[in-house]
């Protein structure tokens, strides 16, 4: 199967179809090409000129194409571009398009917390939170892993109570080695407050996304920590935890409002699915941090399992149909041949 992907350049989207693609990888050979998305104001030259302005597809134009899909909006008009070219090719958008695009790819792969949206049923595939790698094979007991998201407009982020919780934890669990990982939503002067514990805490280390190329280091420890905790802003981590082996737990933060994704996370720890920190008051008037764990019966999720799965099905059928399609013409063609000579 030969797969175009466009890609927006945006780490959140990218993992997301790169875990898809992996998955799909498993079971059926595929032959993936990338094309970066153009600015918008080049993609509506694109739509109008029929894409003969587009130079990103020289070298690639007789490649016959099976699926083209991203993730994103700025994915969006370039894969209906691309498919004015690719006419054979299947189309899917991973994250729901805007009303008036929707109708227009064949299918949408979509968050449960968007269902609400006015979308067609028959092409649609839903999958729940944010598409990650499955591991499910053992965890360390001597790692343990933070993960820190920042400014958000989903939950307040107080940085000292954040770091007040990571103290906590790396006090209780004196013999795990705790790796802190940030984002490029975090705030300078959290990076700053990190730093400044580290003196403090020889159990910490701060794995500094602006100083260090820590791709590679993040999926390692992602996967051998038997404890990750992460800030509730950071919704890609959170389900890149659950669909890992180990124990999941989020930070205490304040919620700045009821919108979807306050009440996805708050689902996922009233069903005890992921652990939380809570803040309890005692007698004395003090507070109290304590750890509820999350059900330890679970297993991992395999969202991005049951994704591919289903995808493949409806291309697999697309697929048959259309070379089943090509057959009966063939044969049909053949017979009339025949007759003529006759």
């Amino acid at each position: 199967m030969n797969i175009l992907w466009v890609k927006d350049g945006k780490l959140g989207h990218e993992k997301q179809v790169d875990a898809l693609l992996e998955e799909i990888s498993s079971t059926q050979h595929i032959e993936i090409t990338e094309i970066k998305a153009s600015t918008v104001l080049n993609q509506i030259l694109e739509l109008i000129t029929f894409g003969l302005l587009s130079k990103d597809i020289d070298g690639i134009e007789n490649i016959d194409f099976d699926l083209i899909i991203g993730a994103g909006n700025d994915t969006h008009l370039k894969i209906l571009n691309l498919k004015r070219r690719f006419k054979k090719a299947k189309t899917i958008s991973i994250l729901c398009p805007n009303i008036i695009m929707r109708k227009s790819f064949d299918y949408i792969c979509i968050p449960t917390h968007d269902s609400h949206k006015r979308i067609n049923k028959h092409k649609s595939i839903f999958f729940e939170g944010s598409l990650s790698k499955i591991y499910d094979g053992p965890t360390e007991e001597s790692i343990g892993m933070f993960s820190i998201g920042g400014m958000n407009k989903h939950y307040e982020f107080d940085e000292d109570y954040i770091l007040e919780q990571v103290c906590f934890l790396a006090s209780i669990h004196p013999y795990k080695m705790w790796h802190i990982f940030n984002s490029r939503r975090t705030p300078s002067s959290m990076n700053n407050k990190i730093k400044n514990l580290l003196s403090s805490f020889k159990n910490i280390i701060f794995e500094d996304v602006n100083s260090n190329d820590i791709k590679n280091q993040y999926q390692d420890i992602l996967h051998s920590a038997s404890i990750r905790v992460i800030t509730k802003d950071s919704v890609n981590m959170v389900y890149e935890s659950l669909s890992s082996s180990g124990q999941s737990f989020v930070f205490d933060m304040e919620a700045k409002n009821s919108n979807k994704i306050v009440k996805n996370i708050n689902a996922l720890i009233n069903e005890r699915r992921i652990g939380c920190l809570d803040k309890t008051l005692m007698a004395d008037g003090l507070f109290n941090l304590k750890l509820r764990p999350q059900n330890k019966h679970l297993d991992v999720m395999r969202e991005v399992e049951k994704l591919a799965y289903t995808i493949l099905n409806k291309l697999n059928r697309y697929l048959f149909s259309s070379h089943f399609n090509l057959c009966l013409i063939n044969d049909c063609n053949s017979r009339l041949l025949s007759v003529s000579r006759d």
